[in-house]
């Protein structure tokens, strides 16, 4: 009786539920994978595109900083972040990434948050 268990429609479902298993695991590595290689690339973007900012002229003095996402499909995404003095310098920033972007080949969508603060609202640090 103790050998009874052990039949062959419990071995295919013993089976069937390995493979399951197994190929779960094998979705969850991928796609964590994936993801890592995604996050990556957003931070290299990141920096590539953060040296023309700092190197643009009109833009001493101000606090801008891309922020790269990159979703599943599509376009990566560049959220400009941060301050400047004028709608110009603004401008200017969104320029440079822009620039940057299509020298590097890199089809990219830029969100403008960037906040246009004068001198007399600027805080001093």
């Amino acid at each position: 009786m103790t050998g009874d268990w052990f039949t062959g429609s419990s071995l295919a479902i013993g089976a069937v539920v390995a493979l399951v298993i197994g190929g779960l695991i094998a979705w969850g590595v991928r796609h964590l994978e994936g993801r890592s290689a995604r996050d990556e690339d957003a931070a290299r973007l990141t920096q590539a595109l953060t040296e023309p900012i700092a190197r643009e002229p009109m833009l001493a003095g101000s606090g801008v900083m891309p922020v790269v996402t990159r979703p599943w499909r599509g376009r990566p995404r560049v959220e400009l972040t941060g301050w400047v003095a004028s709608r110009e310098m603004r401008d200017a920033a969104v320029r440079a990434v822009e620039r940057e972007a299509r020298r590097l080949a890199r089809p990219v969508r830029v969100i403008d948050r960037l906040e246009i603060l004068d001198r007399t609202t600027r805080r001093t640090a």
